[in-house]
């Protein structure tokens, strides 16, 4: 599991280690800068020019038709009529209309403007479409060159001219070209059209409204005519008052009826009185009887057809003949009152129905007048306001030449330049530092080699390629802390063969090597340094100075020796025979502190045929030169307990 951590550890990225590796590379990031600024520069001097005119104008805004009322005002917008100016938008999309260039190709003649009309009709495909087209068979169809001409122009157009909005009002047009006097010529043209289409439209909406107001005016006039001879006609075919007489024949019909209800009721009380009188019941409580079911007994009317005294309380039985006489009578009035009835009712229904024609005669003209009245008036204030016409356009600025161009901006070329560089420096620089794989930090070097003791190695600069005379000389002017704290380590784990090994490193084993045996000598302690490098110069046999086991010494201060291996053979070499671990334990047996060193792949040799031995390891690594990759072997075929870097 801890391992599982470390590892995704490592594979994070960390932002300081990408910075320490990028300023490795700042002398080619600054290089890579200066020619993205280089470029910029290039462009912004000699790429074509383009300059940039604007013309700032405002159109009106509200209905200048001051005298239409409320009502016309609604029509008005309903109809779509009136001087309501378009919006941006609709301005925006008129302007890049096909029909709005050719209406301003007039003045501005497009079609002889190189940078709008870059259609070239004798153009000639090269060699390679050629090819590709004959080989597939392709048949090229004709093309309509005025067509194409045009479309080109509007392509063009619609790319170097814009309109702005801003949230006051004003409408902003803005042209781009490579003459500043065409960009403002073709600005100030562009104003002038759009304001006098704007115009041309609210005077055609005006003389729209006067024209629909008019006919209007004359078709209600003519209405009202209709109406009135409609009118007039009725009154002469029927009465004039037709109202007079529906009321009229109203009240005869209800005193008819009325009539007709009294009538009823007297005749149902004289033929109930007539049973009574057949019956011969003609005592009191059959009077009563008579009172209760026809109230009407004791009303003065029927007493006077019976001839009755009017007085309630004298009450005597009539003649049977005479009832019959009245009830005959009373019967003969009652058909006669319905016959009436009928006849009034049929009158009333006749002048009803008059009526509601003359009522709806009478509407008509009425409501023709009053449309004629009113018309008439919205026509005066339509005429007076067609003939007051203001202009409330307003012109903020007209299109001057401009004196600088607006493209390319040099300051913006540069700026992007340097980026583009910068970018394209860092990725160049990170792949570089990824193909490389060195640590380009002391502390990626430290992660990988986990070493106990870790020192620089600048102050063992001085023992660079140095005898071991002079190392003594150099150690005891001034001592060393590095050596000291190594010395305390190897004396620590008491082992008897140290190793050192160095990875393109300012220093080489050898010299790392010879300082720590001339610092840890004594007088009861025999070094050897062994260098098994294989760029070592072969000794002269005549120059040894003494052998131990299979090694002879080249060169001794002290109890200090330096060895090579006898028999002509070099020191890698002897890595290849098999008596090398044999020679090496004889050699320890003779020998109280053994260093062994090699560098680069030599010390991955030396470290696999050390590998099963207990030693004393030392590595020293200088950024930007060593290989993460050789680090981590070597690390791994013997652990590191001691690191110097630089």
């Amino acid at each position: 599991m801890q391992d599982s951590i470390n590892s995704n550890s490592q594979n994070d990225i960390k932002l300081s280690e990408i910075f320490i590796t990028l300023w490795a590379f700042k002398i080619f990031i600054a290089f890579s800068c200066a020619l993205g600024i280089a470029f910029g520069g290039y462009y912004a001097l000699y790429t074509d020019k383009k300059f940039t005119s604007e013309a700032i104008f405002k159109l009106e805004e509200k209905n200048n038709n001051f005298a239409l009322n409320r009502g016309l005002e609604s029509l008005v917008s309903v109809s779509r009529f009136g001087g309501q100016s378009a919006s941006k938008t609709i301005i925006f999309d008129q302007i890049m209309g096909r029909i709005f260039i050719e209406a301003i190709d007039k003045k501005l003649n497009f079609q002889s403007d190189t940078y709008f009309n870059t259609h070239n009709p004798n153009s000639i495909d090269p060699t390679w479409k050629l090819y590709i087209k004959r080989a597939i068979s392709w048949q090229n169809s004709p093309i309509n060159t005025q067509e194409a001409m045009w479309q080109n122009i509007v392509t063009n157009f619609s790319k170097n001219v814009t309109i702005d909005e801003s949230p006051n009002g004003p409408i902003k047009i803005v042209v781009t070209h490579v003459i500043p006097q065409r960009a403002a010529a073709i600005a100030n043209v562009i104003m002038d059209q759009i304001i006098s289409n704007a115009k041309s439209k609210r005077d055609e909406g005006q003389d729209q409204v006067l024209s629909y107001l008019s006919n209007t005016l004359a078709k209600a006039l003519s209405d009202l005519e209709i109406s009135q001879s409609n009118l007039k006609e009725f009154s002469i075919k029927n009465s004039s008052l037709p109202l007079e007489v529906f009321a009229a024949g109203s009240l005869e019909l209800d005193a008819l009826r009325e009539q007709l209800t009294r009538t009823s009721e007297l005749h149902k009380a004289v033929a109930a009185l007539t049973i009574m009188l057949q019956n011969k019941t003609t005592d009191n409580s059959n009077y009563l009887a008579l009172r209760k079911s026809f109230p009407i007994v004791d009303q003065v009317e029927f007493r006077r057809i019976l001839g009755q005294n009017e007085i309630i309380s004298s009450w005597s039985w009539p003649d049977v003949s005479s009832v019959d006489a009245i009830f005959d009578t009373l019967t003969e009035r009652k058909n006669r009152l319905q016959s009436q009835i009928n006849a009034s009712q049929v009158d009333a229904e006749r002048s009803s129905l008059a009526l509601e024609t003359y009522a709806k005669l009478e509407r008509e003209a009425n409501i023709a007048e009053a449309t004629y009245t009113v018309l008439v008036e919205q026509v005066k204030a339509q005429s007076m306001a067609v003939g007051y016409r203001p202009d409330r356009t307003e012109v903020y600025e007209y299109a001057s030449v401009p004196v600088s161009h607006s493209s390319p901006n040099r300051k913006l070329n540069l700026t992007l330049g340097a980026a583009i560089g910068l970018l394209i420096g860092t990725m160049i620089s990170l792949l570089i530092a990824q193909l490389r794989g060195v640590c380009y930090s002391k502390k990626s070097i430290c992660e990988i080699a986990q070493a106990q003791l870790t020192d620089s190695v600048k102050t063992m600069i001085p023992f660079r390629k140095k005898s071991l005379k002079d190392v003594n000389t150099i150690l005891i002017k001034k001592p060393r802390p590095a050596l000291r704290n190594i010395a305390v380590e190897i004396h620590k784990s008491d082992l008897t063969q140290v190793l050192v090994t160095s990875l393109r490193a300012k220093l080489k084993a050898n010299d790392v090597g010879r300082a720590l045996a001339s610092y840890m000598q004594s007088d009861n302690m025999k070094v050897a340094v062994i260098d098994f490098s294989s760029k070592e110069k072969m000794l002269d046999l005549n120059k040894k100075k003494g052998s131990f086991g299979a090694f002879i010494v080249t060169e001794s201060a002290g109890n200090v020796s330096v060895l090579i291996p006898d028999n002509n053979l070099s020191a890698m070499e002897l890595l290849g025979q098999k008596e090398f671990t044999k020679n090496i334990q004889t050699l320890n047996s003779t020998i109280d502190l053994l260093f062994l060193c090699a560098d680069d792949s030599d010390a991955i040799s030396l470290l696999r045929a050390m590998q099963l031995q207990k030693t004393f390891h030392i590595t020293l690594a200088r950024t930007k030169y060593t290989h993460s990759a050789t680090l981590k072997q070597i690390s791994s075929l013997l652990k590191i307990q001691g690191l110097l870097h630089d």
